[in-house]
């Protein structure tokens, strides 16, 4: 997009604004380098993850982002193992902290696309606490960094504290009191030095390592302490290496995490720069644009972004019937600001970012934004207002597609009038015979009479009161603005007579024109009107019909919540009933005397009783959808899987001359239709047959016990597989292994098989009764 018209929009101003709201420079940076997108499918992607991110916030609260910086010359420096400084570590150690905090923070974000972004941060709490524990500020390493350098540091003290005593002798001793410029002990190149008189240099043998500015001063070191100054240097160098040595190791550390730092700092990034478009939303009160694939733009209730105070918001909706908006009225009613209005609200869109108008509000992605606005004279080019829009309306005739916006501020204004609006007229066909979506505003009568003949053409106008000689600043589609100029003249005291002949003056066209753009108006509002009783009757009707159904629902739930309630009650009682029986029978049973034939007959009479009189609820709550492959006919005993619960039955009944049947699905019986079955090839009942006599057979030749004393170990182990197999194909629940006790080589053998075999479920040593350790009952599946 031309930054010509990002600066004519002050497109500039609203990334400012923008990045306000970011936390890193680095995003701040980003964020100024955006320009708006030509790629919907980026431009929809951007405005979900936005959206997505204002639910986060408003759900979790602001994310505390902190301490980000643009690691990648840090992280090539490493790589090529460099030793970092403390104060470049001290920048990842924030980057460390962040990640971690962000970790934390995104396990209660619940939306998925923001919670990838969290999801993928990498901490290091191994490097963090390293860094932490080691580096006090940008240029100071804490003795806790090794143990080496602590007891360095410690070593240190204490020959400062000797050099210092020993010096301390000096300063305090009659002896060189005469010889002292001053009772002090001072540092020079490293070295601890006392300020000695010039004149009395030999009183104090040693090295001078400074002189004062004025000459009366020499800073001696000793001879007595040189060897004590040596060792302390001597400790110095050895501290300094140490400090390398555990930048050195640091740096490695952090080496080693280097793709995900960059990896993080990208993440934390994208996570700053989201947060700041939607606290920009939120608190300037914007929405989210709808990305329409169609030609059209429907804004509601649009405000620009860049005014302060009260704004009136405007609708503007261009596309479908016509690409060509006029916009008429007074000077200083608004017509400048709704076109700037419109373009920045649609570069705002295009770059992914919330808008200001409200939700439902579509905008189309332009290839191009093209702008004529404001005063384009040139005095470097010796250009007029007329010629300088000339010229850029020439290079937007050049550059414009179908697919661009154009906007135009007073179209061919600075000239002849007649001219003018000859020219307007004819640039503003060429931009509708090529379905260029264009914004235009003028004074020129012309140009409205132009909107109501052409086609693809429309009006618009901005209101103004002539109660108050003021502008409303609303936007009105479809109405073109009257002059008012007779009206305003009348109300500011112009004598009647002059209003008489300047009416006289106007051509019969010109009264012609405006007599019919007043009964547009007329009609316009007329048909508004109706729509809106219209409308006014439609929700009405939708209210009560809303009402019908939810009072026709209510009443359906209470039958059936009576129903059932009934339903319960019944068979509480019965299921105590049936319990009760039972228990008295099996009592009668224990008995001596008792006939048991006669009670087994009384107990299964009892158990059919009980299930005929039970109430079952079939296909209580199944949702049934209708089947795309529903069958034509259906017998008993066909599979069916049933639509909408994706579950495979066997049909019970076959349909009647409604399709309606019943299935069964395991114990669950249900009513259903044969449109809502899809029919499925079923199981091969005679192979089923077979099996069950094969497995009946074998049962009849397997023991329940399988007796692996005396045999060798592997030989056990074959045994004990094939019986398993066996036992599950006779069908047999429970087995009994008896492998002895002896040296415990067949238990563990034992142990090991059955604890990976999917076909036990459960197996455990045998009781005292059932032979103790040497034996494993064992439950097949």
């Amino acid at each position: 997009m031309q930054e010509k018209t990002l600066e004519v929009l002050e497109y500039g101003k609203i990334l400012d604004k923008l990045a306000g709201y970011a936390r890193s420079s680095l995003v701040k940076e980003q964020i100024h380098d955006l320009r708006p997108s030509t790629d919907t499918y980026y431009i929809k992607r951007e405005l979900e993850h936005a959206a997505s991110m204002e639910k986060v916030i408003r759900k979790n609260g602001n994310i505390d982002l902190f301490g980000l910086y643009d690691l990648s010359d840090i992280v090539n420096y490493i790589r090529k193992n460099g030793i970092l400084d403390p104060a470049d570590l001290i920048k990842v150690l924030d980057l460390l902290r962040v990640s971690s905090y962000l970790t934390d923070y995104g396990e209660n974000i619940e939306d998925p696309l923001i919670k990838d972004i969290f999801d993928r941060i990498s901490t290091n709490d191994f490097l963090k606490n390293e860094i932490d524990r080691s580096i006090i500020n940008e240029e100071e390493i804490a003795d806790n960094a090794s143990q080496t350098l602590r007891n360095i540091r410690r070593q240190k003290q204490r020959k400062e504290n000797d050099i210092r005593i020993k010096l301390n002798s000096y300063i305090s001793s009659s002896k060189y009191e005469d010889a002292l410029q001053d009772k002090v002990v001072s540092v020079r190149d490293g070295r601890f030095v006392v300020p000695v008189k010039t004149n009395k240099r030999s009183v104090i043998g040693g090295i001078v390592h400074d002189k004062s500015s004025s000459g009366n001063t020499l800073f001696i070191e000793p001879a007595a302490i040189v060897e004590l100054n040596n060792q302390l240097r001597d400790l110095e160098i050895k501290e300094e290496e140490e400090i390398r040595k555990i930048l050195d190791r640091l740096s490695r550390l952090a080496q080693a995490f280097d793709v995900e730092l960059l990896e993080n700092q990208k993440l934390i990034a994208r996570i700053d720069f989201l947060q700041a478009k939607a606290k920009f939303a939120l608190e300037n009160e914007m929405s989210l644009p709808i990305i329409s694939d169609e030609k059209i733009l429907d804004i509601k209730e649009a405000r620009h972004p860049l005014l302060s105070g009260k704004v009136v918001p405007i609708d503007v909706r261009i596309g479908g019937s016509y690409t060509t908006l006029i916009i008429t009225g007074p000077n200083t009613g608004g017509k400048t600001v709704s076109l700037k209005t419109v373009g920045l609200i649609s570069a705002m869109a295009q770059t992914g970012l919330f808008i200001p108008a409200d939700e439902g509000s579509r905008v189309s992605v332009f290839d191009d934004i093209f702008v004529d606005i404001g005063d384009t004279q040139s005095i470097e080019m010796s250009l007029s207002t007329f010629s300088a829009s000339l010229t850029n309306i020439v290079e937007i005739l050049k550059k414009a597609t179908d697919k661009s916006l154009v906007l135009l501020d007073e179209i061919g204004s600075g000239t002849d009038p007649v001219e003018g609006a000859a020219l307007a007229i004819s640039i503003l066909n060429s931009l509708t015979k090529k379905e260029v979506m264009t914004f235009t505003t003028t004074h020129y009568s012309e140009l409205k009479y132009y909107a109501v003949e052409t086609p693809g053409v429309m009006n618009a106008s901005v209101e103004f009161d002539v109660d108050t000689l003021s502008p409303t600043y609303k936007l009105e589609i479809g109405t073109p603005g009257k002059s008012n100029a007779f009206e305003i003249s009348k109300r500011l005291g112009l004598p009647v007579e002059i209003l008489k002949d300047a009416k006289d003056l106007i051509g019969e066209d010109n009264r012609n024109i405006n007599k019919i753009l007043e009964e547009i108006e007329e009609d316009k509002k007329e048909i508004e009107s109706k729509n809106k009783e219209i409308d006014d009757y439609k929700k009405e009707i939708a209210r009560i019909r809303n009402e019908l159904k939810e009072k026709s629902k209510s009443l359906s739930r209470k039958e059936e919540d009576i129903i059932r309630e009934a339903e319960d009650k019944a068979n509480k009682i019965l299921d105590k009933a049936n319990k009760r029986s039972q228990d008295m029978l099996k009592e009668a049973k224990r008995s001596r005397n008792a006939n048991t034939s006669d009670i087994d007959r009384s107990l299964n009479k009892i158990r059919t009783n009980y299930k005929e009189g039970r109430i079952e609820r079939q296909g209580e709550n199944l949702s049934l959808k209708q089947s795309k492959n529903a069958p034509k006919t259906l017998k008993v005993g066909d599979m069916v899987l049933i639509a909408g619960l994706n579950e495979e039955a066997q049909v019970i009944e076959a349909p009647d001359h409604k399709g309606n049947i019943k299935v069964q699905m395991g114990i669950l019986k249900m009513d259903s239709n044969i449109k809502n079955v899809t029919k499925i090839k079923a199981d091969n009942q005679t192979e089923k047959n077979i099996t069950k006599v094969y497995n009946t057979k074998k049962a009849m030749h397997i023991s329940p016990t399988l007796d692996l004393r005396g045999q060798r170990y592997d030989e056990a182990m074959r045994n004990l597989d094939k019986y398993l197999d066996d036992a599950m194909l006779a069908g047999l629940s429970k087995a009994k292994i008896i492998h002895g006790k002896g040296t415990g080589a067949l238990i563990k053998g034992v142990g090991e098989i059955l604890e990976g075999d999917r076909r036990i479920s459960d197996f455990r040593f045998g009781d005292d009764k059932e032979g103790g350790y040497g034996v494993t009952i064992v439950t097949f599946g």
